[in-house]
This record gives C-alpha cells, sequence and structure tokens, in this order.
C-alpha cells in the first residue's frame, strides 16, 4: 500500500486546457474519464461561483491529467472539441452551397 502511495505522488500532472465555465471544463473531464485518463478539475468549485474570465480569455478552472497521458489525452479531447464543422452564418440557408 505504500509503494501505491509513493507512486501516485510522484505522477507528474499537466494542465490540459483552461474553462471558464465549469459545466463545460466537467463535461471535458467526464469525457477523458470515461475513455480511461485519470483527469481532475482545478479551481471549479470556488465558492459554487463561476469564476471570472481572466485577462486572455481563460479562467482559474484547470483540466489536469497525469503527464504519461497528455498525448492521449489531447487527442480525445481535441477529437471531441474541435469540430471541423463548418460555422453557419446568419440568416444563410443550409440547402444552398
Amino acid at each position: 500500500m505504500k509503494d501505491r502511495e509513493n507512486k501516485e505522488q510522484d505522477t507528474e500532472t499537466v494542465t490540459l486546457a483552461y474553462f471558464s465555465n465549469a459545466a463545460e471544463a466537467g463535461m471535458a473531464c467526464e469525457l477523458l474519464t470515461n475513455n480511461g485518463i485519470n483527469a481532475c478539475l482545478r479551481g471549479a468549485n470556488f465558492g459554487a461561483l463561476e469564476p471570472l474570465p481572466m485577462v486572455g480569455g481563460f479562467s482559474e478552472i484547470e483540466l489536469i491529467v497525469q503527464a504519461d497521458d497528455l498525448e492521449r489525452a489531447q487527442e480525445i479531447y481535441n477529437a471531441y472539441f474541435e469540430s471541423e464543422e463548418e460555422t453557419l452564418e446568419e440568416d444563410k440557408d443550409v440547402n444552398n452551397e
């Protein structure tokens, strides 16, 4: 048991993403967890208030993963959150190309 505790303490963690919305941060964390990545949020429940955006659009909510899982976590995160679909312009007919 002591070896396991020491191993967990020695595991390096890195920030994968920053969020300004606790719900979005929770979805991203759950997505990674459901795909076998150990992930957690830092700063998500500060007094049950949404954190205020900071300069540059980032907030205090961080999505943390183990450094060993970073590459796979980035692949999963990017596949889900960075869609290549075109955003529709206002008043644009979907059928007209």
